[in-house]
């Protein structure tokens, strides 16, 4: 009883209350201090001009629970970040987080949160009960004394002057630093913005992108028919691939029809995030800047100026972005989702069906079809049927570090699922008898808790090799190989440089497929003979391009890239 009465006056006593919210607000801060690969002064200044400013500001209200109201923005961001540090393990919240909770449908949100119990339930406790006490705060009839707000603006001051110094000196002696990136909670609220105005882009693309045109040629004759299925995977990553050298035999099918594949053993993404990725790979926007994304078409719209019929099929969502325009420019799209409830699985195999019918109902003539999977996306259970497992145990209890082996099974047997998928759509185009080709690439890959940093997911700040190393296949029907034999050899002799699938995937397939627009570039094409292993880049959260070097991969990214021999330039 007396513990109670304890707790009870300290609910009630507003100094308690002012230092309570305080602690709140520059919790993460202090968890920064321990995540962050930043300079240690950086890190100081991050703690120190935070804290200085929230007590500044808290020290003009009466009631600490008004202060706590007025600064709600910032909490939101504390527990959103205190979240992603919990899963990502480092990092504010990024634009791209920002967009993903935009692009990201409310069972995808559902199926993260809720295995990520731990992290959920911690800043429901501290932030929900900060929200419950600042009601209190404000319904109590005791207000902070003049002279008690007086002594807090002065020690506010007290490190609010020397954080602002410091912030000068970090600025002098950091070329790097700066404070719309690595101050928390500046930087989220700049990404904040910044997501904004990407989105709204994004909404205005039929509007920035209506006039443009690609004047694309097609070198070959009208009578030839042709077919090309570009397939978009989701969340693989090579490494769990049989075909590339994984122990367990993930890829039985594929491992079959080796003698026709041209399998890219270096290959890696640009981006960690799907709503960037597959723009990437869909557009020349890897070869030029990102902000051309706003303005011009995509794949899909050089194929019909260059008289194909196309169609776009989709197992994920609508939600808004790029991919959904990009899709929508195909003479038939359909998101075999759009009359499915919220919340329930949808198997990749109804893509087969669709394809299946576009090709039946393609006599003669030329055909493009891109198909946009769901593939290996969490969480992995719901992906395949139960039937099909082969790796067990596969229940997923918790994504927590200790069910690895789990997540593991789970994850492999996903892509035995898509190496079926593959192997059958394979099969379906190969039955045209027709020059054909199909070419397959992942968005992004993943982490599953690999090594001792216990990452999991991707979309993270800052990539890691797993999320960024992704397959790269084609595989040519005999008619295709006979009559195009420059084309196959080309794709062959490059099967083992260094490639980054955004870049190459839309010069590859108009390359391989006889199409010419002033957007084509040879080198980038791993179908021509003036194909050149660029240098790799990364695309970053503010949309820059940077070396791969400079993407802040770790040590543990370095050594993984040197065990798998590939390149890290």
């Amino acid at each position: 009883m007396q513990l109670l009465n304890r707790i009870n006056q300290l609910v009630k006593n507003q100094q308690f209350l002012f230092g309570l919210f305080l602690c709140m607000l520059i919790l993460p801060n202090v968890f920064m201090v321990y995540t962050e690969p930043t300079p240690l002064l950086t890190r100081v200044v991050n703690v120190l001009l935070p804290l200085g400013a929230y007590w500044l500001c808290m020290s003009w209200f009466r009631k600490p629970g008004w202060a706590f109201w007025a600064l709600f923005l910032f909490i939101f961001f504390d527990a959103f970040d205190i979240v992603l540090l919990h899963l990502f393990g480092e990092g504010p919240v990024a634009v791209d987080m920002f967009l993903n909770v935009a692009t990201t449908n409310v069972t995808e949100v559902d199926e993260l949160l809720s295995n990520l119990l731990l992290s959920v339930v911690f800043v429901f406790v501290v932030y929900g009960g900060g929200m419950v006490l600042a009601v209190i705060s404000v319904k109590n009839k005791e207000e902070l004394s003049r002279l008690f707000l007086g002594v807090q603006r002065k020690l506010a001051l007290l490190i609010l002057i020397p954080a602002l110094i410091l912030l000068g000196v970090n600025y002098a002696v950091d070329k790097k630093f700066r404070l719309l990136d690595h101050i928390f909670p500046v930087n989220t609220c700049y990404n904040l913005l910044l997501s904004g105005e990407r989105y709204l882009d994004g909404l205005n693309y039929d509007k920035t992108s209506s006039g443009f045109v690609y004047h694309a040629v097609n070198e070959r004759p009208d009578s030839l028919p042709e077919v090309y299925v570009l397939v978009v995977g989701e969340t693989l990553r090579a490494d769990n691939m049989g075909i590339y050298g994984y122990e367990r035999n993930t890829t039985p099918r594929l491992d079959s029809l080796q003698s026709e594949l041209v399998v890219f053993h270096d290959a890696i993404t640009m981006s960690n995030t799907t709503h960037k990725s597959v723009p990437l790979l869909l557009t020349p926007v890897a070869s030029e800047s990102w902000d051309s994304l706003y303005t011009q078409r995509g794949i899909i719209t050089a194929y019909k100026e260059a008289g194909y019929q196309t169609a776009f099929y989709s197992n994920q969502r609508r939600n808004k972005s790029f991919i959904d325009a990009l899709g929508c420019e195909a003479h038939e799209s359909k998101f075999v989702k759009d009359d499915v409830p919220m919340g329930e699985s949808v198997s990749d195999e109804e893509l087969l069906k669709l394809l299946d019918a576009r090709l039946a109902a393609c006599h003669e003539g030329k055909l493009l079809v891109v198909l946009h999977c769901y593939g290996s996306h969490f969480n992995y259970r719901d992906r395949y049927p139960a039937a099909n497992a082969r790796f067990k145990p596969d229940e997923i209890i918790s994504a927590d570090k200790q069910y690895r082996q789990e997540l593991v099974n789970a994850y492999d047997n996903t892509v035995l699922f898509t190496d079926n998928l593959l192997a059958r759509i394979i099969e379906q185009v190969k039955a045209k008898n027709v020059v054909s080709a199909v070419m397959f690439t992942s968005d992004h890959g993943e982490d599953i808790y690999d090594d001792e940093r216990g990452r999991f997911l991707h979309a993270s700040p800052m990539p890691t090799y797993y999320q960024l190393r992704v397959p790269l296949l084609v595989w040519a029907s005999e008619q295709y190989r006979a009559a195009y034999p420059e084309k196959w050899g080309a794709l062959t002799s490059h099967r083992d440089l260094p490639v980054s699938t955004n870049l190459v995937v839309f010069h590859t397939m108009l390359d391989m497929s006889g199409i010419t627009v002033p957007q084509l570039r040879g080198e980038n094409a791993l179908s021509s003979q003036q194909f050149v292993a660029a240098p790799r880049r990364y695309v970053t959260d503010h949309n820059e391009y940077v070396s791969i070097t400079d993407c802040g991969l770790k040590q543990q990214d370095v050594a993984a890239f040197s065990a798998h021999h590939l390149s890290y330039k």
